[in-house]
């Protein structure tokens, strides 16, 4: 009888085991359908928003408590972000302008891509151009970036950051185009740090 009970409460030990993988198992595979999308969209708060005027510490604190696990080395692309759109226009929006990206050597990652839209018989056509190396970067290419984010996107399958910029001042363009037209700077890590990787600037986007 004794071992008969003991086989008896094995086997209901086995069985409570089992519906709790299979529970656990349907659980997990729940999670993995409600994730989120990639790439999740951040909108700064207006306080952030600008970010060469923005407290850089409380600006890292919004990006970590978005995206979790939170990001590696957010603050070193926070800093990254700041130099380049305060270097450029300090906290104010000068419009479209030539930039001279050899000057920021130290914080591109090659191969960089740059996109350009252009109108082709009244339809946006969009060209990706790939620089492996320094010396085939033109000496200045014109976009435009200015002290404000309009909106910060992480792919975590992609593991890159993009940052958009809205435009102002736009050079060319007039009414509508204007509230639209935009650049996004890509970023992506090479050695532990986020470095620029891309670059997508567009005068008039139709919106």
């Amino acid at each position: 009888m004794t071992t008969r009970l003991r086989g008896v409460c094995t086997i209901a030990a086995l069985a409570v085991s089992a519906a709790a993988a299979v529970c656990g198992g349907s659980a997990l595979a729940s999670a993995r359908t409600t994730a989120s999308p990639s790439p999740q969209a951040l909108y700064l708060p207006a306080d952030l928003s600008n970010i060469c005027e923005a407290d850089s510490q409380a600006l890292q604190q919004a990006i970590t408590r978005h995206w979790r696990p939170s990001l590696n080395s957010i603050d070193q692309w926070a800093q990254l972000v700041r130099s380049f759109s305060c270097d450029l226009s300090g906290s104010r929006d000068l419009g479209w302008h030539r930039v001279p990206l050899r000057a920021y050597e130290s914080a591109i990652r090659y191969p960089l891509q740059w996109v350009e839209w252009e109108d082709r018989n009244g339809r946006p056509h969009r060209t990706v151009r790939t620089y492996y190396s320094a010396a085939q970067l033109p000496s200045k290419i014109d976009f435009w970036v200015g002290g404000r984010i309009d909106e910060i996107r992480y792919d975590r399958k992609a593991q890159r950051i993009d940052a958009r910029f809205p435009a102002a001042g736009t050079r060319g363009a007039s009414g509508v185009a204007v509230q639209c037209a935009y650049t996004t700077l890509q970023f992506r890590q090479q050695n532990g740090l986020w470095l620029l990787s891309g670059v997508e600037p567009n005068l008039a986007p139709r919106c």
